[in-house]
């Protein structure tokens, strides 16, 4: 759903947030079909840290979920806080 309240439904990825227009490009630069549950961390860390760097209002990190049919793994992003 968007702020709207507007039903969106996505054929790749959705990004939402303070920093989601940052993050727009390089989730699109990096996001592929089909990637496995560490790829697919590892091109939300990227396009999250990229775009968190470039937003003085989205905070100092992240925390990422991924889900699987095994379960939830969950990691924590540190962004630099200077």
């Amino acid at each position: 759903m968007d702020l709207l309240g507007c039903i969106n439904h996505a054929k790749d990825f959705v990004v939402s947030g303070t920093a989601g227009k940052q993050m727009y490009g390089s989730a699109e630069g990096l996001w592929e079909p089909d990637l496995e549950p560490e790829e697919l961390f590892e091109t939300i860390s990227q396009a999250l840290m990229s775009a968190v760097d470039r937003d003085a209002s989205s905070g100092w990190g992240a925390i990422v979920h991924v889900i699987t049919q095994d379960g939830v793994t969950t990691r924590t992003l540190k962004a630099r806080m200077d």
